[in-house]
């Protein structure tokens, strides 16, 4: 692997079941090409599933963070390239750059932190330290990770403000080899309530998509907490955290439904989309008045 350049690590295509009522490719599969890049650019590196299970080594997500810049429909093709932008004893972080390669835009960054519960192999290391790469200005935080997100138990969720949008269990087919909860599945909740969410702001998501109005996420940023296995049950709270005239940061936390434990909390930048013309939204002064009071109070 050379040093200082972005390698291939998945390659697919966007199906139909994948795509949304927006006619765009779901936000729960950018998670899922990353998450699978990832294992091949620990491969890559000297330290696939094989090498991990030699050292008895458990590596996890501790946080994923997305932003998306252009849309993928049907049939487009997808392509992630990736490298390490930072490593120490336990812990690195990996950048994911998600291609449309028919046209060489990029759809999607992915910057995301993985953390092995033992230090990482001398050679892996110093396989990653030669492969670093600068993050791109297009992949830092623009809007995320300056909320101070607490470490709420699903018993003090409903005081915050924050309302019910999903109570699911943990299915086999959703979680990894060692039967832990896929990240794919954490956004694919947080989408799945959206619709409550919206509705709980005052925007009626059925009148909405009769005008040809839909909502978008342009970016996000999940933390993982604690690992939830098959046959968790589990809740899902959520709330308008800011807004301004046309976007909406919106706050997820997914609990343990039998503890009431944190599993993992997000920040998510929304916007109401017009889907005829694919442009932003302005919300009206009577919107801003209605969100002004349903903010959560942290």
């Amino acid at each position: 692997m050379s040093s200082a350049e972005l390698v291939p690590t998945f390659t697919t295509a966007v199906n139909t079941w994948q795509c949304d009522e927006n006619d765009h490719l779901n936000v729960q599969f950018y998670t899922e090409f990353g998450h699978e890049a990832s294992a091949h650019l620990l491969n890559r590196l000297g330290f696939g599933p094989r090498a991990q299970a030699e050292e008895e080594a458990i590596v996890r997500t501790a946080f994923d963070h997305i932003r998306y810049l252009r849309e993928f429909r049907v049939i487009d093709t997808v392509e992630v390239r990736s490298a390490p932008v930072e490593i120490s004893d336990r812990a690195m972080v990996v950048y994911h750059e998600v291609r449309n390669p028919s046209d060489g835009t990029v759809a999607c960054t992915i910057r995301r932190r993985l953390a092995s519960d033992k230090p990482w192999p001398a050679a892996m290391r110093a396989r990653a330290e030669n492969a670093k790469v600068a993050l791109p200005a297009t992949a830092q935080p623009r809007s995320v990770g300056t909320l101070a997100l607490p470490e709420l138990t699903l018993g003090e969720a409903g005081r915050t403000g924050l309302i019910d949008v999903g109570r699911t269990v943990v299915k086999p087919a959703e979680c990894d080899e060692r039967g832990e909860f896929l990240p794919r599945h954490h956004f694919g909740r947080y989408s799945d309530g959206a619709p409550w969410l919206w509705n709980h702001l005052g925007f009626d998501r059925v009148a909405m998509q009769a005008r040809g109005e839909g909502s978008v996420v342009v970016e996000m940023l999940n933390h993982h907490r604690r690992p939830l296995k098959a046959g968790d049950l589990i809740v899902v709270m959520s709330g308008l955290a800011e807004f301004s005239d046309k976007v909406l940061k919106f706050t997820h936390f997914l609990f343990d439904a039998e503890s009431g434990r944190l599993a993992a909390c997000a920040e998510a930048v929304g916007m109401k989309f017009d889907q005829k013309i694919r442009k932003i939204m302005t919300f009206s002064a009577d919107d801003q008045a209605r969100l002004a009071a349903r903010k959560l109070r942290f």
